[in-house]
This record gives C-alpha cells, structure tokens and sequence, in this order.
C-alpha cells in the first residue's frame, strides 16, 4: 500500500469526490463531511504536503480546535476518519487516522437557556405575527430549527383527538413524529398564515424568495434578532436554545425525562439528560402544560 501511494500524488478534491459518490447518508450528512474534508483541505495546501502522514492528521486536528469548538473539530475529525477509512478500503491511500482521538466533551451545555419569566416577557411582547407563530411553536414543543423551516401547513393533522405537527425528525426519511400544538399556538400560527391552506407554514419575506419556504438561516437569524430585541445579548443564546429551555421548563414544571426525551425525540436518554443539567405518548401533555404556563 505505501509502495502505491509514494508513486501517486494524493489529489484530495478528486478523491473527495469518489468518496461523495460512495457514501449513502443524508445530504446534510453529506455537507458536514464535505466540510471537514475541505477543511483538511485547506490545511495540507497550505502547508505544501503532497502526501500527509498521520502526524498532519494530529497536528491539523490540534489547529482546528484552537480555531472552532470542540464540537465542530469532533465533527470535522469524523469526517475526515470515514474519508481515509473509505481510501484504504479501495486501495486508494492508507487510513493514516487510525488511533486519533477526538477531544473530550464537556458534560455542560454550551448554550444557555431562557428563564419561565424571561420566556413570557418575549412571548407576550410579541407583535408581529410571524415571529409570534415561530416563537411559540419553538418553545412550547422543543422543535429543531430544521424541523420547523420544513413544517407545512398540510403537516396540521387531528390524531387521537389532538391537534398535532407532523415532523421529520433528524436521521428520519418520513414524516413519522409529531408534537400536539396547543390552542393558543395553534391560533398564533392560524392567524399567520391567514387564508393559506397548504404549503410551508412559515414563508420568507425577501424578495428574491417571496413566498417561497423560509430557511434555516432566516430562522436562526429572526430567533436572535427577538433576544437582541428584548435585552438577551448573550453569545451564548441561540436557536437551539429554545429547544433546551422547552426541556428545562418542562422539568421545572413537573414533566418526567422521559416524557420531555420522547417530545424532544431524542434517540437517548443520556442527550436528554444533558440538556436538564442546567434545570403511553397520547398521555403526554408536555407541550399544552409548557404553552399554558407561558400563555395562560
């Protein structure tokens, strides 16, 4: 194997694209391993290696994470082990990351969490229709932001006497999971959308996608835009903060770690567990329990 690799010069874009054609994940699964493997890319260009060993892998590692969080050099060192790993399978180049360690993840949350008043304060000083709608699903049902930028109007359906979202969840192919909406969410996404009776619940405002679905980024961007607004400067508040605070609200409110991991459709309990350390599914009244107290 090494005989062969020493006579060819290691084209990582060419081999990047063999190994795409290869894989059968999902396309975001697709964009995060193409985007640590650009990111290795990058490293070994800049430095001129032809060939890299084993110890570009490490020292490469060790950079990433002074430039990113260890989440995303985790991430990044995922990929790029599945990418050599792919190589030496087809006697392409050895897997030169045999062995290397990812860092240690730390127990406690990264992103902080909104307080009950806190959440009431925005949820009531809410005008805008749209962002009333998306701040009330977000935080009374725990979903994704993905799950949300994808949610259609058709997906509203009544299932066992509740009214419900069908959802597809991450590592899902079909709209399989569901969350209840409660009356008064329900009401805030009705009075949204208005006379539109299919197609994505929340729509873009600009001009170049009138109409068309909002996206991820549009959401992340509106979720912060509605902390700023109210005083919540903090780095550390996002998105996905909302989703940890349905589940830290929850708690506070009685709710067991099962109910909130099944809401949350978490695939373990230990991530459920995680996002708690700062605070029969028909049965489960999770999300009207969470939207009465912030809306009652």
């Amino acid at each position: 194997m090494e005989n062969l690799v020493a006579k060819k010069q290691f084209d990582i874009y060419s081999l990047k694209e063999q190994f795409i054609d290869f894989i059968d994940v999902s396309y975001n699964t697709v964009e995060t391993y193409m985007n640590g493997i650009d990111n290795f890319a990058r490293y070994i260009n800049s430095k001129n290696i032809k060939n890299p060993q084993r110890k570009d892998i490490i020292e490469w590692r060790d950079i990433t994470k002074e430039e990113c969080s260890c989440s995303t050099a985790n991430t990044y060192l995922v990929a790029i082990k599945a990418f050599f790993n792919f190589l030496e399978m087809n006697n392409l180049y050895y897997n030169i990351t045999k062995n290397v360690k990812g860092f240690k993840m730390s127990d406690t949350p990264r992103k902080s969490v909104l307080t009950l008043e806190q959440t009431k304060t925005i949820y009531k000083g809410l005008t805008d229709l749209r962002e009333k709608a998306l701040f009330s699903l977000l935080i009374t049902t725990g979903l994704r932001g993905t799950e949300i930028a994808n949610a259609k109007i058709e997906d509203i359906k009544e299932y066992n006497g509740e009214i419900c979202l069908f959802v597809k969840c991450k590592g899902h192919n079909d709209y399989d999971e569901y969350v209840k909406l409660s009356e008064d969410v329900l009401n805030n996404i009705k009075e949204y959308i208005g006379q539109r009776n299919c197609g994505y619940i929340f729509i873009s405002n600009s001009n170049h996608n009138k109409n068309g679905g909002i996206t991820i980024k549009t959401v992340r961007e509106i979720i912060k835009g509605i902390f700023n607004r109210f005083g919540l400067n903090d780095e550390t508040l996002s998105l996905h903060s909302t989703r940890r605070t349905f589940a830290c609200i929850s708690y506070g409110l009685g709710k067991s770690i099962y109910d909130i991991k099944e809401v949350l459709h978490h695939s373990s309990i230990i991530t459920t567990q995680r996002y708690l350390k700062q605070a029969d599914r028909t049965e489960n009244n999770t999300e009207n329990l969470v939207a009465n107290a912030i809306m009652g």
